[in-house]
């Protein structure tokens, strides 16, 4: 992450030097009151770097990350990663199947997914340009870069709610990201 300007920003796997600085998680009871979630806020979790809920990183190392990926794997005239490997990433592998867990199509890359042509995606945006390619954080986040405007976009809540309202919520704040491109 150093080479990105983000260090000790972006992790995977939270060392514990850095717990104090991490938001507590919540998400609604049964009568929607917000809770801190038991598991998720201890040590041994945060330290764990499970890949469905074990990144921890600031918007602007999100944004800046995604950058990076949106320009190809370089960020301020450092390469990072070579463009072959990015679009070689960021390349719908699935096609039209089906994510049983979304009921929709998801086109997943190699870690994220891509918007393509689908009448509807999960948090990228109803609106986004086919090429735009991201990744959601266990119902609390979303990040996301499109190639073809340059733009890169990170949402990130210590609050995470069920679908449908999380989905909702990610394509409306996709979709006022996007509108916002000119």
């Amino acid at each position: 992450m150093e080479p990105l300007g983000i260090p000790n920003e972006l992790f995977v796997g939270l060392p514990d030097s850095e717990h104090a600085r991490v938001a507590t998680m919540y998400e609604p009871d049964s009568a929607g009151k917000q809770v801190p979630l038991a598991v998720e806020n201890t040590a041994p979790h945060r330290r764990a770097g499970i890949p469905s809920s074990g990144g921890y990183a600031s918007a602007r190392a999100m944004a800046a990350f995604y950058q990076m990926l949106a320009h190809g794997g370089e960020l301020d005239g450092r390469r990072i990663f070579s463009r072959r490997l990015v679009e070689y990433v960021t390349r719908n592998h699935t096609g039209e199947l089906v994510d049983h867990n979304f009921g929709m199509p998801m086109h997943r890359g190699l870690g994220v997914h891509v918007r393509g042509h689908s009448d509807t995606i999960r948090g990228l945006g109803s609106i986004a340009s086919p090429n735009t390619f991201g990744h959601g954080g266990v119902g609390s986040s979303y990040c996301w870069a499109d190639p073809d405007s340059g733009v890169s976009f990170a949402y990130i809540t210590n609050s995470r709610v069920p679908d449908p309202w999380h989905t909702r919520r990610l394509d409306l704040v996709s979709n006022i990201a996007h509108s916002a491109i000119v």
